[in-house]
């Protein structure tokens, strides 16, 4: 399973810079969403990342699931 922050690699690849006050000025200027964590490294969400480049998750798109198929249908025809 994925973790829900992205990782130091992913985040350079992301931003195109190692140094992190690089990186916080790549997601600023953006205006992305970001949370720094004691050591200043800025946490960026997985699931807001995805938001941001416009890969939505099927669950968003449609929160409702699909109506479930009954096993059976009662027979009318023989109803008067």
């Amino acid at each position: 399973m994925e973790a829900e922050i992205l990782s130091d690699e992913e985040l350079t690849a992301l931003t195109g810079y190692k140094a992190r006050a690089y990186q916080r000025r790549w997601l600023l200027d953006r205006q992305w969403v970001f949370v720094e964590s004691r050591g200043k490294r800025p946490l960026v969400g997985r699931i807001y990342v995805r938001m941001k480049l416009g890969m939505l998750s099927p669950a968003i798109v449609d929160p409702t699931p699909p109506l479930a198929i009954p096993e059976w249908t009662p027979d009318f025809s023989r109803v008067n």
